[in-house]
């Protein structure tokens, strides 16, 4: 079987500007890990061995590696001192950044102390949460917890397009639910999310009522549908080891049918925001009603039975009472286990898992080894120290890997070169609104169609069972490939990375990468130093010799060129090559 990663070049139009033999000048820095897994995993005490594995690590557990996160992790000397100190950190809401560092410009009061005003420059906060999102998984110290909350947005998704495209602050609080529990229990995430009024917006059941004789209406599905099809359980059944178990004429088995739907679509009966709202003409929410969980109204609840995977909710339980207990079916469900594993290990590390690590995830899940179900810090922790994670490259190099999405390639440049952040002033039809300090990466905030909780759809940024046609030859998918179409993301960027003056101009962003010491090893001919750097930073030592020396020959013959230049072209090719877009 051909090597993942090769299968990927040939779904990239990638060409070098030169053409070189491939013959070895540098050898890769690549450890065999088998020994010391072996030897640690009992106890849970897995060591980094080299800066390499750390980059690796880093490019899985964060939003990107840079020198100093390599540094600190190889300080620390395994990785689970380093998830352990991660879990302890607070974490960095969006909100609280948006109250703390929207200053009022001109006749405009701050942020914090006009809270109406989300509601009144509603348009011009849209561009706010996106300079949030940039800022905190930059610059935040709890990489851990806003990547796993990332990894939920794009299982839990709402989006601004749709219903929400006025509401920054309500998405911006459902964001902080998934950092708020995105290492604490599934279950109470569940009922978290299911109780956010960005949520019931997206999903049409806020103020959804009971069904009325007299009108023929009925509760709206929407939630009832999603909430098992992509936040639990899934299309079909499946073995601990996430493969869909068959009947005995061969096909699979659904998880539910349309009375379960419907069924379900009467638990999520009465609830509202504060307001009480069940009609649209009511009127408009306040930034209390906006942020804060949904309100039970049980006099527009069904408080029929209900009957859901042959459980039974008995009838006059209250709203609050029957979504509990639905959802506890879903949480407790044999499905769940295993399909928020793959869904999390595709998100994090690899987007072909082996049943085998999907098992030995879907177990902690199921019980951690204290007994309880759904720790989801035990989950990441499984899904980041498993052998497959920590040695895929090496046991698995047919199909391990995933490509890198266009929002964390971003990430990853912006961390590994120090980006630098200015004033911005945020205007709206000539209007100074707030300043606070952004990159103002907004002009160019669809990178590829992906923007932070900007998904098109419910189903995510891309298909989880997306591949072309040669990877599907293999049964491989690349679900992050469904991004890219032919141009890719590298025209942008490459527009970032040598500060384009259209990108640049045009947005006035204002992200400066940091490259002096980069810059400082082109002035001194240093070009295998500085290429065995990047090869750390970005492509955690798998940098093939290939590109290594096309590289090398490109800046060497070239230059005449400004170290600068020079320096920003080195990173261009890395980050557009194979090597680096399937992060390994």
């Amino acid at each position: 079987m051909p090597d993942f990663k090769m299968n990927i070049v040939f779904c990239f139009l990638f060409v070098f500007t030169t053409t070189l033999n491939a013959t070895p000048l540098i050898t890769d820095n690549k450890s065999n890990l088998d020994v010391i897994f072996r030897d640690s995993f009992e106890n849970s005490v897995i060591p980094v061995e080299s800066e390499q594995q750390a980059s690796a690590f880093l490019s899985r557990a964060s939003f990107g590696s840079s020198d100093s996160s390599i540094q600190q992790l190889m300080d620390l000397g395994n990785y689970n001192q380093w998830i352990q100190q991660q879990a302890e950190i607070p974490p960095s809401f969006h909100i609280q950044w948006a109250h703390n560092k929207a200053i009022g410009v001109g006749n405009i009061g701050n942020l914090v102390d006009n809270l109406e005003d989300w509601r009144t420059h509603s348009d011009a906060l849209g561009v706010l949460q996106r300079d949030a999102w940039w800022d905190i998984v930059t610059n935040g110290e709890d990489q851990l917890i806003q990547r796993v909350a990332f990894a939920l947005s794009e299982i839990m998704v709402i989006s601004r397009n749709g219903p929400l495209i006025n509401s920054p602050d309500k998405r911006m609080s459902y964001y902080d639910v998934l950092v708020k529990n995105a290492l604490g229990n599934f279950e109470t995430l569940l009922h978290d999310v299911t109780y956010h009024p960005a949520m019931g917006t997206y999903l049409s059941y806020l103020g959804n009522p009971k069904a009325d004789a007299l009108t023929g209406s009925h509760p709206d599905e929407n939630y009832a549908r999603e909430v098992m099809q992509l936040f639990t359980i899934g299309l079909y059944q499946l073995d601990e080891d996430g493969t869909p178990l068959l009947d005995a004429q061969g096909n699979t088995i659904a998880t539910y049918n349309q009375q379960d739907v419907e069924n379900m679509a009467k638990v999520f009966t009465g609830l509202s925001d504060d307001n009480g709202f069940f009609y649209a003409e009511n009127g408009i929410s306040t930034h209390y009603a906006r942020t804060q969980p949904m309100v039970a109204y049980d006099v527009y609840h069904d408080t029929s039975e209900k009957t859901i995977f042959a459980e039974t909710i008995a009838a006059g339980g209250t709203t609050n009472q029957d979504v509990s207990q639905a959802l506890h079916i879903l949480f407790m469900h044999p499905n769940t286990g295993p399909f928020i594993a793959k869904k999390l290990i595709q998100n994090l590390v690899t987007s072909n898992p082996s049943p085998d690590y999907i098992l030995r995830v879907a177990q902690i899940f199921n019980n951690d080894g204290f007994g309880e179900r759904g720790n989801l810090l035990a989950v990441i922790k499984a899904i980041l120290l498993d052998e497959e994670a920590l040695m895929g490259a090496q046991s698995f190099p047919q199909k391990f890997g995933k490509i890198r999405e266009p929002l964390l390639i971003v990430s990853h440049l912006f961390r590994a070169f120090h980006a630098q952040n200015a004033l911005n002033i945020l205007t709206f039809n000539g209007l100074e609104l707030y300043q606070y300090n952004s990159f103002n990466f907004n002009g160019t905030g669809y990178t590829r169609q992906e923007g932070p909780l900007e998904a098109l759809t419910v189903f995510n940024y891309f298909s989880p069972d997306y591949a072309p046609y040669a990877l599907q030859q293999e049964n491989l998918v690349t679900p992050e490939l469904e991004l890219y179409g032919t141009g890719g993301i590298h025209s942008q960027l490459l527009g970032i990375i040598n500060k384009d003056s259209f990108i640049y101009g045009t947005f006035e962003m204002t992200a400066e990468l940091q490259l002096t010491d980069e810059i400082a090893l082109v002035n001194a001919s240093q070009y295998i130093e500085l290429i065995d750097h990047l090869d750390t930073v970005l492509t955690a030592g798998n940098m093939s010799n290939f590109t290594k020396l096309a590289i090398i020959n490109y800046l060497q013959s070239h230059n005449n060129l400004t170290s600068e230049t020079l320096v920003r072209y080195a990173i261009s090719l890395v980050m557009s090559s194979p090597d680096y877009t399937v992060q390994r």
